[in-house]
């Protein structure tokens, strides 16, 4: 094939300075497109890897399974058998997610396509230029269809994509590779301070582990109370989403927020709003608040305490006011008492978690220095996790730049 131009991409490695060759995707790949295949599905077998599947940079083997019949596996995979490092991309909503292959005992469904390489090209390369924004960019401009957007194997097959020579996709391919084992090393300390921090709170909570006071003394027994005889509930339905207002002067928190950005505390608030506050109820330092509505029970059961005062408290959250540790609730709440908010909580399309529910909830209550200890214990974990949150961040930052100037 006849070299069409040539690119150097912002950021190289120094010993390289040849220019980059545009060559057609089917030079150095052969694929197999598995849409017309209908697999015989089972509740075992070989498992099969659907769209919902195949994520970028990951392959998800529980958010989806499903399984193929053994004497179907053949005919559903005639098309050549998947091989280790092949690489899968999804042609379909979820669109142009890419990983590769780590286990060869699967099926593939539809809306699948299989990549394989071949010599003179790093499998490893093309896998981190298909993930690139430059490669996902030209997708976007080759996709078609009005109501369901896609591409076809054969267009897919015959883009143009940049290629240095092999030693050049070697070292990218290292080293983007060496970034990526640093990730998984941050996800997985991450994951086992989160997994202590669980198990400490069990322990807390069901005084298996007790604190002394400052002269080591032991404290008094934790007294059992319903949260309705110790707190005060409040509850409004009055901001709408055409009130969120991004860089609004009034502060407020979204109920859905407490999934997606808060932990047991909340101190730096994510919205704005331009509703009066003489017209909203607003925080005051210690509330803890739970979500009145959301999609499971397990997830409703979730408690955050705010450390400010004059916040304006979104719609459909139940609003806990009281004398003891907010922040000390919090944790109470989400730990031993999780699952027993969730049984409380009411479902028919939507869960929803009323204050007459949570008032009959059963607590216990140690002495105001002993939750302290406990706060004062877990927050330490949970600054622990928020530094490793922020070194994860900052190595998927750098991985993202580099994604962006190691690709033409």
């Amino acid at each position: 094939m006849t070299q069409i131009k040539s690119h150097i991409p912002k950021i190289r490695f120094k010993e390289f300075s040849w220019e980059w060759e545009e060559w057609k995707i089917n030079k150095f790949t052969s694929y197999v497109d598995y849409r017309g295949r209908w697999p015989i599905k089972t509740e075992s077998w070989i498992f099969l890897i659907t769209a919902k599947n195949i994520k970028k940079w990951y392959i998800d083997y529980n958010c989806s399974k499903e399984y193929v019949a053994e004497d179907n596996y053949l005919n559903v995979m005639s098309k050549w058998l998947p091989k280790k490092w092949d690489i899968l991309f999804t042609t379909e909503a979820p669109l142009w997610n890419i990983w590769q292959i780590e286990n060869e005992n699967i099926a593939l469904a539809q809306r699948v396509i299989k990549f394989r390489w071949k010599e003179n090209v790093s499998n490893n390369f093309l896998l981190y230029y298909m993930l690139s924004d430059y490669f996902q960019k030209l997708i976007i401009k080759k996709a078609i269809g009005s109501t369901v957007i896609g591409i076809q194997g054969k267009i897919l097959h015959n883009l143009i994509i940049n290629l240095p020579q092999f030693p050049e996709q070697q070292k990218i391919a290292s080293f983007l590779s060496s970034v990526d084992e640093k990730i998984e090393n941050i996800k997985e300390k991450k994951k086992n301070i989160e997994e202590y921090k669980k198990w400490v709170m069990q322990k807390f909570f069901k005084q298996e582990i007790r604190f002394k006071d400052e002269i080591w003394r032991e404290f008094g027994e934790w007294e059992d109370k319903k949260l309705g005889e110790v707190a005060t509930f409040l509850k409004w339905k009055g901001v709408s989403k055409s009130d969120i207002i991004e860089n609004w002067i009034n502060q407020c928190i979204r109920y859905w927020e407490l999934y997606t950005e808060y932990w047991e505390t909340i101190r730096s608030i994510k919205s704005r709003t331009n509703l009066n506050i003489n017209d909203s109820i607003l925080s005051i330092k210690n509330d803890v608040i739970i979500p009145a509505s959301w999609e499971t029970q397990i997830d409703i059961a979730t408690a955050s305490c705010i450390l400010n005062d004059d916040i304006i408290l979104w719609w459909d959250l139940n609003i806990i006011r009281w004398k003891f540790n907010g922040v000390f609730l919090s944790y109470y709440l989400n730990s031993i008492k999780k699952i027993d908010i969730a049984r409380l909580s009411q479902w028919i399309s939507v869960v929803h978690l009323y204050s007459s529910q949570l008032k009959s909830l059963n607590i216990q209550l140690p002495s105001l220095p002993e939750q302290q200890k406990i706060v004062d214990f877990l927050s330490e974990i949970d600054e622990k996790i928020e530094k490793v949150s922020e070194e994860l961040d900052k190595m998927e930052e750098f991985k993202q730049g580099l994604l962006q100037g190691m690709f033409v």
